[in-house]
């Protein structure tokens, strides 16, 4: 076994790692959270005997996943508990750290019984907003805004919502950046320069924030849509809950795998939770960087609602 290289915390979750995590905080051993996961170095073979393939590089059961990103490395998550990482020998340790911290962690959080959306998530009046959609939609952008109106952020892209209890259903916080790309830098007013890259072949950058530890209830999901017509309005409208499921179950992070694997009913049952709390919304506005601003004021207006 190699030496730890640390002990980190992300979504309520302790990382014990051979991995330096540099993106991470770094905590004590003694305030690991229960059930810490073990990030350790080693041999992942090709494939996964009894699993479903998912593709010719991705493979998995109801409690392992195995992913192998060609010259990068290969992953394989177990039991919610384990994270077994073997490395190209020419992978740069960023775009490395880039996959464990992106699609390997959510894996881990869904063995966990967690819940991750495709969302940003912002601290109101009442409890969380979380805004869905899928990636390249300006999630993120929209919340580096709002953070700037001086909201708290408490999600980026990976909406953590631990639904597994009969009380409230909580997210937890797992937005120590923002992933921002160069373009929507700029429009905040700020420079790349400095910013460590989330890979190191593109042009995203993690923007730090000040973190939020403790989970909040979640009260409001909004739907982001693009108008399909010429329009500057931007428009909200409340969803129904039967309809609301459907649309949260696909926004839910590699829904596919829960669906290869036999567990999309606990899923439908995690979101009907979620939404026995929250209001559903869908909102439409314009595209385009001229007519951000209306989308945020719409944003502010349900953070801002007792």
């Amino acid at each position: 076994m190699k030496p730890v290289a640390g002990v980190y915390l992300i979504g309520g979750i302790t990382l014990v790692s051979e991995i330096p995590l540099p993106e991470l905080p770094l905590i004590q051993r003694q305030n690991a959270t229960p059930h810490p996961v073990q990030v350790r170095l080693g041999a992942v073979p090709n494939q996964l005997p009894g699993s479903v393939e998912l593709d010719p590089h991705c493979f998995a059961t109801a409690t392992q996943y195995l992913l192998n990103i060609q010259g990068i490395a290969r992953y394989l998550v177990t039991a919610g508990r384990e994270i077994v990482v073997d490395p190209d020998d020419t992978a740069p340790p960023l775009d490395v750290r880039g996959y464990l911290l992106g699609s390997i962690f959510v894996v881990l959080c869904q063995q966990r019984g967690l819940l991750p959306l495709h969302a940003s998530a912002i601290a109101g009046k009442s409890g969380v907003v979380a805004f869905l959609a899928n990636s390249g939609h300006g999630k993120s952008t929209l919340a580096a805004h709002l953070a700037q109106r001086g909201f708290r952020v408490l999600a980026d892209d990976v909406c953590l919502i631990d639904a597994t209890q009969s009380s409230a259903a909580m997210v937890i916080p797992t937005a120590p950046w923002l992933k921002l790309w160069r373009n929507s830098l700029e429009n905040l007013g700020r420079e790349a320069e400095g910013l460590v890259r989330v890979f190191s072949d593109d042009e995203k950058y993690r923007l730090p924030l000040t973190p939020v530890l403790t989970p909040e209830p979640i009260c409001k999901l909004v739907f982001l849509e693009g108008n399909e017509v010429s329009s500057t309005t931007t428009e909200i409208e409340e969803v129904p809950r039967v309809q609301a499921v459907p649309l949260l179950m696909n926004l839910t992070h590699h829904s596919y795998l829960l669906e290869a694997t036999g567990q999309q009913e606990e899923n439908f049952l995690r979101c009907g939770r979620v939404l026995s709390q929250a209001r559903a919304y869908r909102l439409i506005r314009p595209w385009g960087l001229m007519h951000l601003e209306s989308t945020v004021d719409a944003l502010e207006n349900l953070l801002l609602e007792v």
